[in-house]
This record gives C-alpha cells, sequence and structure tokens, in this order.
C-alpha cells in the first residue's frame, strides 16, 4: 500500500435551503464532522464557502481522500459536484488543518469552530493552493453563468 500523499480539490453548488441561520448551522455541522473524520483518517484541507458554493481542498493517502469525496458526493447539502483536480503531491499545503474554513459572503459560523486559525479569506489566501482554489472556483463559476446567458 503506497504511503503516496494526494490533492483533490472539487466545486459544488449549495443545496442548504432556509434562512441564513439554518445556512449557518449546517456548514457548522459540516464542519465539525469534517474535522472530526478528517482529523481520525489523516486528511487534511479547506473548505470555502462563496456565493451559494462550495470548494474544497482535501489532502491525504488517496484511499481516504477518496472515501471522504465518495461521502461529499452523497450527501444532499452539495449538487453539481465536479472534481477540479485529483493528482499526488509532495506536501500538504494545509497540514496544519483538519479543515481550515474561509466563508467570503456572509456566512459566519460558530466562533468556536474557527479555532483553527484561518477563518477568513485571507487566510487561505496565504497558501498557494488556496489560491489556486479560489482561481479554480471562479473560473467554474464564470463558466457555468457564460454557460446560462448563451442557453437564456
Amino acid at each position: 500500500m503506497s504511503n503516496a500523499l494526494y490533492s483533490l480539490a472539487y466545486f459544488s453548488r449549495n443545496s442548504i435551503v432556509g434562512t441564513a441561520d439554518e445556512v449557518q448551522a449546517n456548514i457548522a455541522a459540516i464542519l465539525r464532522t469534517a474535522r472530526r473524520s478528517n482529523a481520525q483518517s489523516g486528511v487534511t484541507g479547506a473548505l470555502l464557502f462563496s456565493d451559494g458554493c462550495f470548494a474544497q481542498v482535501l489532502e491525504g493517502e488517496r484511499t481516504q481522500v477518496e472515501t471522504i469525496f465518495e461521502t461529499i458526493q452523497c450527501d444532499p447539502r452539495h449538487h453539481d459536484v465536479t472534481i477540479l483536480h485529483l493528482h499526488e503531491i509532495e506536501a500538504r499545503s494545509f497540514g496544519a488543518w483538519s479543515m481550515a474554513f474561509a466563508g467570503i459572503d456572509g456566512v459566519s459560523v460558530d466562533p468556536q469552530l474557527q479555532h483553527d486559525g484561518m477563518h477568513d479569506l485571507a487566510g487561505i489566501m496565504a497558501q498557494d493552493a488556496g489560491q489556486n482554489l479560489l482561481a479554480s472556483l471562479h473560473s467554474v463559476v464564470h463558466r457555468d453563468d457564460l454557460a446560462r446567458r448563451a442557453d437564456g
């Protein structure tokens, strides 16, 4: 069994319906679950929530990363899940966080969940992987917006 590290990044659209407080509670639940299961699996990463979309990077052994991603794909809070990349890496970009979080569009979470030291866009943007994640998110959203305009 290989101990090679892999990075998987994906984009998905938010399926959580309800008030801002209900959306916030769901995202807080996602973070609690991710941090617990990622720590048990040796997976690290970052989650970005912006404009009704999620973008996330998962890092770890391929089997563990794929197992967690399979759970995400089956989660009804996500739809239009799109893999941005899956490739081997030499080192983790988010090794200090079981799941760092940045909410850009006014969705804040329980301050107790912000203890990881990366709770804002500036924290994620300080990492190369975070910059790539945000660039990929913007690219996918822009591509989808162009496709909708062409269809409309």
